[in-house]
């Protein structure tokens, strides 16, 4: 069984984006943190599986920062601040793919987490509820359209017809029979 870690011993990413000027972004971050695990390096990782770092992950990354201004490749950094052949990483990967890394408990986490699902959840029945009334007024406007084109046939038939001539003395007196 792994080892439980206390959230408080390790940082974000977005906390070592802010704290080595050189990344400054995650995504280079975890390019970063990628090669080094190639090389065999084991970062700690969230209950979201997120990685997080210590404060030895946090000197090999300004390590790293100083080396990459130095105009070193990134794997040229990482080879010197790990100090591993390709061989050792080889090695490395092969021992520890049975070794399962300590998760990290945070009842705060876990506790937003279930929050953030009941909110979803109850979202999501709004949606359906919402949706179910907009498919109801769209019945509604569809039985009106549908209304209005057989008006509006009738009307054009009634045009088409032409209409019925009557003498000049119904023209102007009428009849009894109008």
């Amino acid at each position: 069984m792994a080892k439980d870690i206390k959230a408080e011993e390790y940082i974000t990413g977005s906390e070592v984006v802010h704290k080595i000027e050189r990344i400054g972004s995650l995504a280079t971050l975890g390019n970063w943190a990628k090669e080094m695990e190639r090389m065999g390096h084991k970062f700690q990782h969230d209950g979201r599986g997120r990685r997080i770092y210590s404060d030895d992950d946090m000197k090999l990354l300004k390590q790293m920062n100083d080396l990459l201004g130095d105009r070193n490749t990134l794997k040229q950094a990482v080879d010197v601040t790990l100090g591993v052949t390709d061989k050792d990483a080889a090695e490395k990967e092969k021992a520890a793919d049975g070794k399962q890394t300590p998760a990290v408990l945070d009842k705060k986490m876990l506790q937003a987490q279930n929050k953030d699902l009941s909110e979803i959840k109850e979202m999501l029945a709004q949606l359906v509820k919402q949706n179910q009334q907009y498919h109801e007024e769209n019945v509604q406007l569809q039985a009106q359209v549908t209304e209005l084109t057989e008006m509006t046939k009738k009307n054009e038939q009634l045009l088409q017809e032409p209409p019925k001539k009557k003498s000049w003395w119904h023209r102007h007196f009428g009849s009894d029979e109008d």
